[in-house]
């Protein structure tokens, strides 16, 4: 059965790259390995900004399918999970009216959320610890990446979802998600 790693906070935080660091250092300790980035990020720089609250369910169809394929390693590595479209939905839609479909969609995205939680066995959260830059793929500022942030944590807290924030600078955090996962 697979490990499933996820690795999760706002845009531009890190998370990629403790993901790449995690698939190295995990390889070198001789495991059967398997990363994928967020399928979000794949989907903005082919198709351009997400629009809709619909467009998060095809993140979330996306990323389900990306996860799969790791499923013929021991260990999975993900920077992103598929409850995040969750997140992402009700932050998309801020305090407005909702119309009757996106309240629709919504409540399916967090019925997925809910079914999804358990099948990750470590969750990472990274905070934003050094900044924002843009990209030129993703849309937010700073402002937005740390509310963002604050988003996924407070859903992470609100669900009582066990996950374990890491600090430091890249090394470190994978350091302290091998100790963790006692490799």
């Amino acid at each position: 059965m697979t490990t499933r790693i996820a690795i999760l906070g706002g845009p531009r935080c890190g998370k990629t790259t403790l993901m790449q660091q995690l698939y190295v250092d995990m390889k070198v300790k001789g495991l059967d390995v398997g990363c994928e980035p967020e399928y979000s990020t794949l989907y903005l720089k082919e198709k351009g900004m997400i629009e809709s609250i619909s467009e998060q369910y095809g993140i979330y169809l996306g990323q389900s399918m990306l996860e799969e394929s790791l499923s013929v390693h021991d260990y999975a590595v993900t920077d992103y999970a598929t409850f995040i479209p969750y997140v992402y939905g009700r932050f998309m839609l801020g305090s407005k009216e909702r119309s009757k479909k996106e309240i629709e969609i919504l409540k399916d995205l967090y019925k997925l959320a809910l079914r999804d939680i358990s099948k990750y066995d470590y969750i990472f959260y990274v905070g934003r610890e050094f900044g924002y830059e843009q990209d030129g793929i993703r849309w937010q500022n700073e402002q937005l990446a740390i509310a963002i942030d604050e988003a996924i944590k407070q859903f992470l807290d609100a669900e009582h979802i066990k996950y374990i924030e890491l600090n430091g600078d890249t090394k470190e955090r994978a350091n302290t998600a091998m100790e963790i996962m006692s490799l």
